[in-house]
Parts: structure tokens; sequence; C-alpha cells
């Protein structure tokens, strides 16, 4: 009898509408996964709509985005090196030759105590260079091939899609997880050269930029070639150097 009542009990279980059909570690695997393909998504909608709308804003609207951005060196160990005169001068000869770059920011240059060759430009146009750098490379044509690729970044507005996506992901944050992150701390720490990554798209541009600019002012890429010779193994913060190709 006992047998009869469960039998029906567990009938009237795989009848009801309101009992799920698939086990709950399934369900919770399933849930996982679209969770997972939502937020892809949703990234992957967001980084191409902020691209497409930088990409249309005036120079006017950049140049008022960027001093928004007070780029943070507090923490950076500024070298006295007597070279950043020739560095601007090759930082201008670039200038002049592309309309994307003109009517901006004045291009600072400052060299910084560091033990690695990296280079970088932050949202206000102004470029850092690693003492590490300037100790290792003395040949004119590499030097310019650095400075284009990161005045390439500036030229694509790379520097600005990065601030923007980073704003999407604190909202996005704080939209799921309920954080108590504010945007300010999110814009001091964007504002940090070490939060601003660019994706190998981005980078691929920048050298594609920096090989046409020191083919136009010395009449080949040897800049580059060599300089990515000379990196072989050196580990250079930022730079993914299985990406490069003159």
């Amino acid at each position: 009898m006992n047998k009869e009542i469960e039998k029906k009990y567990l009938e009237n279980i795989e009848n009801n509408v309101n009992v799920g059909k698939i086990d709950s570690g399934t369900e919770f695997i399933f849930l996982i996964i679209a969770l997972f393909a939502i937020i892809g998504a949703f990234c992957m909608f967001t980084d191409n709509l902020i691209s497409f709308c930088i990409d249309k804003i005036s120079n006017e609207t950049q140049v008022r985005l960027e001093r928004a951005i007070s780029f943070n060196i507090r923490n950076l160990s500024l070298a006295n090196d007597a070279d950043t005169g020739k560095l601007s001068a090759i930082v201008q000869k670039i200038v002049a030759m592309d309309p994307k770059l003109q009517k901006k920011s004045n291009f600072p240059i400052y060299v910084i105590n560091n033990n690695k060759i990296n280079a970088f430009i932050a949202p206000d146009g102004a470029i850092f260079v690693t003492s590490k750098l300037m100790d290792t490379i003395k040949n004119e044509e590499m030097l310019a091939f650095v400075l284009a690729h990161e005045l390439g970044h500036y030229a694509n507005r790379d520097h600005l899609k990065s601030v923007g996506k980073e704003i999407a992901k604190f909202i996005a944050t704080v939209t799921l997880s309920g954080s108590n992150t504010t945007l300010e701390t999110t814009l001091n720490g964007i504002s940090d050269i070490h939060e601003l990554k660019h994706s190998r798209k981005q980078e691929k541009k920048a050298d594609e930029y920096a090989g046409l600019a020191i083919y136009k002012l010395y009449g080949s890429k040897k800049g580059g070639i060599n300089f990515f010779r000379l990196i072989q193994n050196e580990v250079i913060g930022f730079w993914d150097i299985e990406t490069r190709k003159i």
C-alpha cells in the first residue's frame, strides 16, 4: 500500500508544472553558462559602442575629455635626462606629419627611473620613457619608432577608449555586485598608467602607425625592426612583442 502511495506521489510531482524537469546541479551549470554568455556579449557590444563613439567625437571634445582626466604621476620617479630635448624634436617631426596630433597636446616628454625598456603616453599626451630605454637605445630611428608608437595610440584615441571601457566596467560591476566603489575612485585608478591597457588590435595599429611614420622620416623601417630585435630578451611592461609585425 505504501508503495502505491509513493508511486502516485512521485507521479504527481513529475506532472506538477512548478517542478523543474532538470536537476538543480544541471540548472546551476546552465545558469552560470548563460550568465557568462550575457556578460561576454555585453562587454563586446560595449567595447564596440565606446570605440565608435570615441572615434566620432570632435577634436574640441577630445581635448576637454583629456583635461578632465588628471594623469597621476605621484608614484613615478622622474630622472634628470638631457636627452629629452632630442626626443621632443623627434616628436614634433611626427606631429607635423599628422593632423590628428596637431592643435591638441604639446606632448611633453619625461624620463622616469625604471629598469625596463618601456614607454607610454598619458591621456593628456604626456610621453614617458624609462631610463633603461634611454640608456639602451641611442639610435635615432629606433627612438623615433618608440615615440611614434605612443603617438599612434594618441592619434587613434586609444587612451580615451581605455578610460571609457573602464567606466563601463565600473557600471557593470556596481550593477551586478552592488559594490560601493565610487566613480571618482575608479577614475583615479584609470588615470594611473598601470590601469591603461590596450588590446592587441590597438597595439598592432600603433605599430603600423609607427612603421609608416619612420618610413616617412627616414625612408626605411629599420628603426622598428632593430627595436624588436633588441627587445627579444626583454620584459617590457605592456607591450606584447609576439604580436609585432613590421
